[in-house]
């Protein structure tokens, strides 16, 4: 074969076909060889952020290490599905959330969420605070001063809860019944 290759004016890449299969074979072991190592280092990297426990993470380097790609595959399948990261910013969102739910004002009688300014409760009408007779800020219904502009609350002139205006009664149009005179009149 090689005299045929001669005649042509073809020479073969890296001498003989035999040599350039090696270099072949040297070319694609070192690419898998470098890919297996970054699986490796990329598991480690990986698993460190998603878990605490060393034995976890020599486990899942191990898997890769045995078994490579397929390895790498099964560690992809099995692996925390967050990072410790996420974790940490998920538990501080609920306590915010936790914090802000607890920290929420409701009314005294029927429980609705109110506001630090609200006077009184849309829903239920209930007193909430009293407006100060000077800066007409929001007070609390047991303060004694204005913690703002300092004006003695008198309870006297406390306002009084604030009552919801009771709706008129629809007017009812009653007829009239005939007088019994005029009924036997009309009957007969």
């Amino acid at each position: 074969m090689a005299g045929l290759l001669d005649l042509v004016g073809f020479s073969w890449p890296g001498g003989s076909p035999e040599n350039t299969g090696l270099i072949v074979a040297v070319v694609i072991g070192a690419y898998l060889l470098a890919f297996w190592v970054a699986g490796l280092v990329w598991t480690s990297r990986d698993i460190r952020q998603r878990s605490d426990d060393p034995f976890t993470q020599g486990v899942a380097v191990l898997i890769v290490l045995v078994l490579n790609l397929p390895g790498w595959v099964l560690y992809r399948v099995l692996r925390p599905t967050h990072t410790l990261e996420q974790l940490h910013e998920r538990r501080i969102e609920e306590e915010a959330l936790l914090y802000d739910l607890r920290s929420a004002q409701l009314c005294p009688h029927c429980g609705a969420r109110v506001r630090d300014d609200f006077l009184a409760c849309p829903l239920c009408a209930v007193l909430l605070r009293r407006p100060c007779a000077d800066c007409q800020r929001p007070l609390e219904v047991s303060w004694n001063a204005c913690p703002w502009c300092g004006r003695r609350v008198e309870r006297e002139a406390a306002v009084e809860e604030v009552e919801p205006e009771p709706e008129p009664a629809p007017e009812v149009e009653v007829e009239a019944e005939p007088a019994p005179a005029a009924a036997a009149a009309l009957d007969g």
